[in-house]
């Protein structure tokens, strides 16, 4: 929950399909975030079973100051938990209006098909990533990087090569063939942060 009703300035919430064929993306978020000086936070730190999940989630995401939320997924069979969670963090920030405490950010794949998939978020334009990491990159870098200390899509791009090679030795350790559990997760996080400080794009 956040520090005395405050969000964590640097924590940003991810929102995004957990699916085999988002994985590359998943890690370009992680690796992006990472290399601005923030946190990625998920759902994935939060156990699947047991009662009060859901108000767990929202505490987790008010702890945030910023929300991803990447509604590429479209189709059938329909997939609810991506909006849900948006309408969630909407409900944030129109409750904290007068604070201006919580910023979200939407992403797509295909450019003007959220006017049709989402039509009540007209004014809420996504920023376009077109299913490639290098897009999920700018993305991050264009709405949540910092002017001071830039880091370029480059940096990151290097950053993220080196993370998916970790992943593919982590799923190999803990014999998974996923990286959507909190293992992985918070591995993927630490690694991040250590190919980001050698990068020096962050502190050691």
């Amino acid at each position: 929950m956040a520090t005395n009703g405050i969000p964590d300035e640097r924590a940003v919430f991810l929102n995004v399909p957990f699916d085999a064929s988002y994985e590359p993306l998943f890690i370009a978020l992680i690796a992006s975030i990472v290399s601005v000086g923030r946190i990625p936070r998920s759902v994935l730190e939060i156990s699947e079973s047991g009662q009060g999940r859901l108000g767990r989630i929202l505490d987790q995401m008010e702890a945030c100051r910023v929300s991803l939320h990447d509604l590429s997924r479209v189709g059938q069979p329909a997939r609810f938990n991506m909006p849900f969670e948006l309408g969630l963090a909407y409900a944030l920030r129109s409750y904290h209006r007068s604070t201006r405490r919580y910023l979200f950010v939407l992403l797509e794949r295909v450019p003007h098909r959220l006017s049709r998939t989402l039509s009540g978020l007209a004014g809420h334009d996504p920023l376009i990533h077109s299913g490639k990491p290098i897009g999920v990159m700018t993305a991050v870098l264009d709405s949540i990087g910092s002017s001071r200390d830039y880091p370029s899509s480059e940096d990151v791009y290097s950053i993220w090569r080196r993370l998916m090679k970790v992943s593919r030795t982590l799923k190999a350790r803990y014999r998974t063939d996923s990286i959507y559990s909190r293992r992985m997760f918070n591995s993927l996080v630490a690694a991040a942060s250590q190919l980001a400080a050698e990068a020096e794009l962050i502190p050691h």
